[in-house]
């Protein structure tokens, strides 16, 4: 049986959908969904950019949204500033100007963490990965990483 724990994150003014089962998170704001797995990401409710970064020891990997990732109106926010949610690390930073929610993942996933701003996602891992994209233009990406 898979344990499954729901909670809302602060996020501009609102709060973003955050859902743990098992080794999955999917964040979720108004206008759009992202789901992580230990191999792959997906972002759907469109994008309009991908950019594939490396350096010596690292793999950036960088989506651009189309709209500015909107906020939920919930019912009460469970998790402000710094926590942990199975076994992810949630830490969501406002520096007034921006927003920032960055998400330490376990050892078993193939990406070290990733960052989500208003705008923008950021996956980091090691430069040895190999990055794999699947798109349906402009409306839904998938990132593969082996």
């Amino acid at each position: 049986m898979t344990r499954r724990a729901s909670y809302y994150i602060r996020w501009n003014g609102g709060a973003l959908g955050l859902v743990v089962a098992g080794d999955t998170m999917t964040i979720r704001g108004e206008n759009m969904t992202l789901y992580f797995e230990p191999r792959s990401v997906i972002v759907e409710g469109g994008y309009t950019y991908k950019r594939n970064v490396e350096d010596r020891n690292r793999r950036t990997v960088f989506i651009g949204f189309a709209d500015e990732l909107k906020p939920l109106s919930p019912p009460r926010v469970d998790i402000v500033g710094r926590n942990y949610v199975g076994n992810f690390e949630v830490i969501y930073t406002d520096l007034e100007f921006e927003h920032y929610l960055t998400v330490i993942t376990p050892a078993s996933f193939l990406y070290d963490y990733f960052v989500i701003t208003s705008r923008d996602l950021m996956l980091y891992m090691q430069a040895k990965r190999k990055v794999y994209f699947e798109e349906e233009p402009y409306d839904k990406i998938i990132i593969y990483i082996a």
